[in-house]
């Protein structure tokens, strides 16, 4: 299969895109104010979702409260961002909604752990791929539970000192998966060992490790800070792909500047880990098999960002009703370090297509914080 390129408007390209200028604090207010309406409909679902599961809205706010004074310390950046939002005013939208949706992921993991919950943990979602320069995943999860991806958005960030972003989240949730200009790029999967902990939770990570001068500042700032549950990130640059597996207690990083990595949602390199992998379902095998197979098409030639969009939209790795899948993949994501780019499909897209979005630059901006000029022509 090949990956076909459609001509999208400049105004449907946009629709999906909600850029934010200024500082932290400058930044979060914006995306309220742009996106309150979705923040508030997404907290809704879930708080609606979790009222079915006795204690658990309780146990969510909880564990915002606990995981607070460690965004504080550890994550600056995502602290101003969210503390912006929730203190902007928008109806619908404060600091208890913001930080139940920064440890919203952990709530749905510890909730779908519980065998007596209705819940599934997410034991088979997502497909991630890295190699120097190129990365990308699929975002699969349950659609009901996050309105079938219809709020999805991707955020083009940019601070006075020029430092970009290219994200891609829930509207309330810090960030899922994303590139920033200085050439790094964070992904992730779910793996789980059932070990929890005190600390910063997982979005919010992320969205800290987007905000880092290099690869590795962001591992070392991910090797350095307290975590509340496991998680796989494969995290790149031009030169390096690192695959890190961890957990509260373990921080296993696997380095290349060679070949690519291919991860989903069972442990592969940490054995200690992986003796207690509870997330071993055999979608994720099933999976992995399917991606490294695509990949070794392309042995002896470099895979570019066009073909790694086309793997990603190949069943089972892509998984939209057809061809035995489920229909989970809610987003299909790209990032090419060297053009600084971004190509994504969001659900409800043409079955193969792609937006593309370009880093936000000063010079691109505009003087006024308009991103007009960075996001003219997109075309996939």
């Amino acid at each position: 299969w090949l990956l076909f390129w459609l001509p999208i408007s400049n105004c449907f390209s946009q629709e999906r895109l909600v850029a934010l200028y200024g500082n932290g604090s400058t930044r979060g207010a914006a995306f309220a104010g742009a996106r309150g309406t979705s923040i508030q409909k997404l907290f809704l679902a879930k708080q609606s979702a979790y009222s079915k599961t006795a204690g658990s809205l309780e146990k969510w706010s909880s564990m915002a409260k606990d995981a607070e004074p460690y965004i504080r310390k550890y994550a600056p950046v995502a602290w101003e961002e969210i503390k912006g939002a929730g203190e902007a005013g928008i109806e619908g939208v404060n600091m208890d909604v913001m930080l139940m949706l920064a440890v919203e992921y952990e709530m749905y993991v510890e909730v779908g752990s519980d065998a007596q919950s209705s819940f599934r943990p997410p034991a088979d979602k997502c497909t991630g791929y890295g190699a120097p320069g190129l990365s990308g995943q699929n975002n699969d999860e349950a659609p009901n539970l996050y309105l079938d991806a219809a709020e999805d958005v991707v955020l083009s960030i940019l601070d006075p000192d020029g430092h970009g972003a290219l994200i891609y989240t829930h509207p309330g949730w810090p960030a899922y998966m994303g590139m920033n200009s200085h050439g790094v790029s964070v992904l992730w999967q779910y793996i789980d060992t059932g070990e929890r902990g005190a600390g910063v939770p997982t979005n919010v990570l992320i969205r800290e490790m987007l905000a880092q001068a290099s690869l590795d500042s962001a591992i070392q700032f991910l090797g350095h800070t307290p975590r509340m549950i496991p998680n796989n990130f494969i995290l790149t640059d031009t030169s390096r792909v690192v695959n890190v597996e961890l957990s509260s207690s373990h921080f296993t990083p696997l380095s290349l500047s060679q070949g690519f990595v291919v991860h989903t949602n069972h442990l592969l390199f940490d054995q200690a880990m992986q003796d207690q992998d509870i997330g071993n379902e055999q979608t994720s095998v099933q999976r992995y098999k399917a991606m490294r197979a695509l990949v070794r098409h392309h042995d002896g030639s470099r895979v570019q960002a066009e073909d790694l969009q086309s793997m990603l939209a190949t069943h089972p790795v892509f998984r939209d009703g057809r061809a035995g899948t489920d229909n989970d993949t809610l987003a299909s994501m790209v990032f090419d370090l060297h053009s600084l780019s971004m190509g994504i499909w969001f659900k409800g897209d043409a079955y193969r297509s792609a937006r593309r979005y370009a880093m936000p630059t000063l010079q691109t901006w505009g003087a006024h914080g308009s991103s007009d000029e960075a996001h003219q022509n997109i075309h996939v």
